[in-house]
Formats: C-alpha cells, sequence, structure tokens
C-alpha cells in the first residue's frame, strides 16, 4: 500500500500528536528513537501499514533525536567521536535494510488458519518480537542483578554493568585500526567493532522503521562497554544521522507520510526534552530495567494484532 492509498483522518490528528508525546519521552529517557515502540503501535492502535509507518517514523524521528541530543549535550553525555565512526557502518545498513523491506511490500498474501496474511506484516511481526523479547529479558536481569550489587549506594548514575565476557574478548582483540573513546572511558578498541554494530542497527533502521537504538543502545552498553548516560546520549546523537539517511530513502520509495510525519513530529520533540532530563536521575540500573520492561510492552502489542489477524 502506498501513501496515495492511506489518507490520515483529521479526528486522529490529535491523537497521533498525543501518542508522539508518550513515545517522544519514553525515548528521550531511554537513549532510542521510540520507533521499537512507534512502528508496531502505529500498526496496531491506528491500523497504518507496516511500510508507511516505518518511513513516517523514520522522518519523526529525525526531528525528535535532534531535539534529545541538544538536551543531552549540556549534560556531557555524548561521546562525539564514537558517534561519527558508526555512522559510515549505518548508512550501508540502512539501505541494505530498506532494500528488504521494499522487497517484503510486494511479496504478496500467505494463508493462515484459513485467513489471508500480508507477508510484510507476518515477517516484520515476528522479527519485532524476536528481538524484543531477547532484549528485554537480558536487560532486565542484568539490571536486577546490578541493583542487588550496589544496594544501598546513593549515586546510582555511575552504577554501571559489569563488563561481560565479550566486552573483555573485544577490548583484547587488536585488529588494526585501534582508536581511543575517551568520553566512554574505552582506552583501546578495533574500529571494526565499531563500524560492524554501526551496520547491523542501521540495516534494523532501515527494515524496521527504527534508530537503531533499542539494539544500539545495549550494544554500546554491553559490548563496548560505554557508561549507561554516554551510551544514551551518543546514540541519540547517531540516531539523527541514520533516521535522516533513512528517511530519505524510503522518500524515494513512497513509504513517507508528510501529516503523519509532522503529527508524531509535535508530540515527540516535546516529549524527548522531557525524558532526556531525567536520564541520569534515574540512574543506569533503572534506566536499562525500565528498557527491558518497555520491549515487554512492545512484543504484547505486536502479538496481540497478529492474534487478532489469524485467529479470530
Amino acid at each position: 500500500m502506498s501513501v496515495a492509498d492511506f489518507p490520515i483522518s483529521v479526528d486522529n490528528f490529535p491523537w497521533l500528536v498525543l501518542f508522539g508525546l508518550v513515545v517522544g519521552g519514553l525515548g528521550g529517557f531511554f537513549g532510542v528513537g521510540g520507533g521499537f515502540l512507534m512502528v508496531p503501535m502505529l500498526n496496531v492502535v491506528f491500523g497504518i501499514p507496516y511500510n508507511i509507518a516505518v518511513g513516517s517514523d523514520l522522518g519523526q524521528m529525525c526531528g525528535m533525536s535532534t531535539a534529545a541530543t541538544v538536551r543531552h549535550m549540556r549534560f556531557g553525555n555524548i561521546d562525539f567521536k564514537l558517534g561519527v565512526l558508526m555512522i559510515a557502518g549505518t548508512a550501508l545498513g540502512v539501505e541494505a535494510g530498506a532494500t528488504i523491506l521494499e522487497i517484503l511490500k510486494h511479496s504478496g498474501e500467505v494463508v493462515i488458519n484459513g485467513r489471508p496474511v500480508s507477508l510484510m506484516t507476518l515477517v516484520m511481526s515476528l522479527v519485532y518480537a524476536a528481538l524484543l523479547i531477547f532484549l528485554g529479558t537480558a536487560m532486565i536481569r542484568e539490571s536486577r542483578a546490578t541493583l542487588k550489587r550496589v544496594a544501598g549506594k546513593k549515586d546510582l548514575a555511575v552504577a554501571e554493568a559489569p563488563a561481560s565476557p565479550i566486552v573483555l574478548r573485544l577490548r583484547t582483540l587488536k585488529l588494526w585500526p585501534m582508536v581511543t573513546l575517551p568520553a566512554s572511558g574505552i582506552a583501546s578498541i578495533s574500529l571494526w567493532v565499531i563500524l560492524i554494530i554501526g551496520f547491523l542497527t542501521g540495516f534494523l533502521s532501515g527494515m524496521l522503521g527504527v534508530g537503531g537504538g533499542f539494539i544500539r543502545m545495549p550494544a554500546l552498553v554491553y559490548i563496548l562497554g560505554c557508561p549507561t548516560v554516554v551510551a544514551v546520549g551518543t546514540d541519540l546523537f547517531e540516531i539523527m544521522f541514520s533516521s535522516g539517511y533513512g528517511v530519505f530513502s524510503h522518500a524515494l520509495k513512497g513509504n513517507v507520510h508528510l501529516v503523519l510525519v509532522l503529527a508524531l513530529l509535535v508530540g515527540t520533540t516535546v516529549g524527548a526534552q522531557i525524558g532526556a532530563s531525567y536520564t541520569r536521575k534515574a540512574g543506569g540500573p533503572w534506566v536499562r530495567f525500565g528498557f527491558g520492561c518497555l520491549a515487554f510492552v512492545g512484543v504484547i502489542m505486536v502479538a496481540f494484532k497478529l492474534y487478532l489477524q489469524v485467529v479470530r
């Protein structure tokens, strides 16, 4: 379905703005563009086809992440060097992901339980659910363990996850060229590790309509070993570029609805400013715990919509 086939009702505009305000607040707080909830919920709640939801969400995400980045910049939460290094890998990943979505958009339907279901809807729903379950489970387990470890301490902003075996292994990988990231407290790490993370999260951005933050933020914390508050700010900085490139690519494919972008952008820009101001106050463990819980909200919404399509 193209943008021309899906006009946005005037009655839905204020609800979309309110929806954007809530998701923008969550995005600014957790350091994600909000797309990992925005896209499936636009499909579930408002009935917007995935391809239009993806392209339009990338549009609002570019504006929202810019506003949140300015806020985090004032708090010194951004590692600009790391963000710039990830952009090259991200751009390649975005184009690859957008191409896959374009193929799914024209792939027709499959019959499940006697009902026709768009192959694009089925694949996107399953991918979202699998990723969110994995991330939600991992982050809840780790954050709870960290909260127990630092119980009684007042300053949770610096209570970080202990270095995982993956982090320790990657830090000893001497694959030239090596770079230092003083703002993240990383003395030396291979540039290839950063580029690969950028490509994978860019692929998710292009295919799923997310800034890649719901993968990148945990990757920065658990793989690179960045402090949580720095990972949040750096992730939003990088999202500005990945979403900007993504919306350009999807606009060429007819997947961007300008009215929908405007409605969401009004809400998310305000919400992102509010959410960003509370990140450091909450502390790293609680940010990660809330992020994990939020992931399961997305799983429930996606599963319920798929259930209505194939069972009832």
